[in-house]
């Protein structure tokens, strides 16, 4: 008999840092990913019992934290700025109202309709099709400011329900959560930026160098995850899934037990494409005393529910995933059974599912709890132990097994070579203080998405909000280092 297939899913939860300086919160995306889709992931896993693992970054559970306890908002309300709400108007921030069951009008009749248009399509499926306080709303011919005041507060609810709902999921066993660095940075670049030359030998790559940076990042995001879950965590997804060698003797070191990646770097460390025995298997990873176990996802399954099948009736997608791992493992002889991973980030792709990706999900845990063995990795790894032995590992991440999204084009080296001049003046200081408030923002900067929406592969109606973000915490640490930041600063 056939052992049975393991599908361990690691949904990764992420937004980066929208808090200015000042307390400003300038984009509202934790916020309306958390009213719309991490409600909406928690409450399928508490009605199937699916067992996965959940990856959140400190980044988005301050910022959730925060917004629970009402110390920050961001314009995009009913009484922000008119400038907010004439970007909303140009699309600057989607609406999906035509794939989640809800009609949009030609035109809205009034600001008060708009707005009633803006937060339901930002509510979770579940609370739109079980709440009967919110069926009642969509029913409703007239929307005024009563009515906008019940949706503000369902929204306000939801987002202070997401951290307790995944920590009672966490502490009942049904989910693994682990966590990501604190600010979402690249640790091998980090680390040593040079190390993106492995794997692009021709790029110009502007020098950076911050080991205690890359360490203080882990350390806390380990700290800032027990805070908030109660538990430490096992394991980690590194941003962007990027690994090197010495970032994972760093993670070792800290007493990560395993982190997960892509295919693709398996496949470079091997020197071939892996099979499929090779890939559905934990490895072990020796580097000098130190050990770690890594994951490598699924890149084509984990890619498909990323971008494709949202395009798909909901159910031919669930037998077309079924399918393709029954293919994947038909030839299975290893004595432990095969584990698949799929890891991807665990908001984005809802937004171009039918009903939030409700029915997809539904139906495609259930099919896995009936077809195969859901589990975590940490559970896995408990039961089965590791299928392979590694000494090194290809640096690289999940996209193309490289650094090239991050680092390398011109406007992202301006960025980096800015950070890296701010960070050499941060470390002069003589003065304590000064220096440590200045090392809170440079953390800031050194997350990846600033470097992301700096690649050319990236455009975004949002840079310049983006690139606001990244000037004014690299600003304020010169501010906090008594200096003027520089004159160019503006301008990048």
């Amino acid at each position: 008999m056939k052992p049975k297939v393991h599908v361990a899913f690691l949904w990764h939860m992420h937004q980066p840092w929208y808090i200015l300086p000042g307390g400003e919160g300038v984009l509202p995306w934790a916020r309306l990913r958390a009213s719309k889709d991490y409600y909406d992931m928690a409450q399928h896993l508490v009605s199937t019992g699916f067992p996965c693992n959940v990856n959140f970054t400190p980044a988005l559970t301050e910022q959730l934290r925060l917004l629970s306890e009402g110390k920050v908002s961001d314009p995009y309300t009913p009484d922000g700025p008119s400038s907010a709400f004439l970007e909303l108007q140009s699309g600057l921030i989607p609406m999906p109202l035509s794939r989640r069951g809800l009609s949009r009008p030609p035109e809205f009749a009034s600001p008060e309709e708009f707005w009633a248009g803006f937060f339901l399509s930002w509510t979770a499926q579940t609370v739109l099709e079980e709440e009967a306080e919110l069926q009642g709303l969509l029913a409703s011919k007239n929307i005024g400011s009563q009515a906008l005041e019940k949706l503000q507060a369902w929204h306000r609810k939801l987002v202070s329900e997401v951290l307790p709902l995944y920590r009672r999921l966490g502490e009942s066993g049904q989910i693994e959560l682990s966590t990501t660095p604190f600010y979402h940075p690249i640790l091998p670049l980090l680390l040593d930026s040079t190390v993106a030359k492995r794997a692009q030998p021709f790029d110009e790559i502007p020098l950076f160098r911050a080991p205690e940076d890359a360490q203080v990042q882990a350390e806390r995001a380990l700290h800032h995850h027990r805070e908030i879950f109660g538990q430490k965590p096992q394991g980690m997804w590194p941003a962007e899934g990027a690994v090197s060698p010495e970032a994972l003797e760093l993670l070792a070191q800290l007493g990560v037990r395993w982190v997960a990646t892509d295919s693709g770097i398996l496949a470079r460390t091997l020197g071939r494409p892996p099979s499929f025995a090779e890939l559905y298997r934990p490895w072990r990873l020796r580097l000098g005393p130190q050990e770690i176990f890594v994951f490598f996802r699924d890149t084509l399954l984990s890619n498909l529910l990323s971008f494709e099948y949202g395009k798909w009736p909901w159910e031919k997608a669930v037998e077309d995933f079924l399918a393709r791992v029954y293919g994947n493992c038909s030839g299975w002889t290893e004595k432990a059974p095969p584990l698949l991973v799929i890891a991807m980030d665990g908001e984005n792709a809802w937004d171009h599912y039918e009903r939030n990706g409700r029915p997809f999900l539904l139906g495609l845990y259930r099919a896995i709890q009936e077809h195969f063995q859901p589990i975590t990795l940490s559970a896995y790894l408990s039961r089965y132990g590791w299928g392979g032995e590694l000494s090194t590992i290809w640096s690289g991440s999940w996209i193309d097994a490289d650094f090239r999204t991050w680092i390398g084009e011109p406007l992202q080296n301006r960025a980096w070579a800015a950070l890296a001049e701010a960070r050499d003046a941060a470390q002069a200081s003589s003065d304590p203080e000064r220096k440590a408030k200045a090392f809170e923002h440079l953390y800031i900067c050194e997350g990846s998405d600033w470097f992301w929406w700096r690649s050319s592969k990236n455009p975004t109606p949002l840079f310049p909000h983006f690139a606001r973000l990244f000037r004014a915490h690299l600003a304020q640490a010169w501010k906090e280092l008594g200096k003027a930041p520089p004159a160019d600063l503006e301008t990048l």
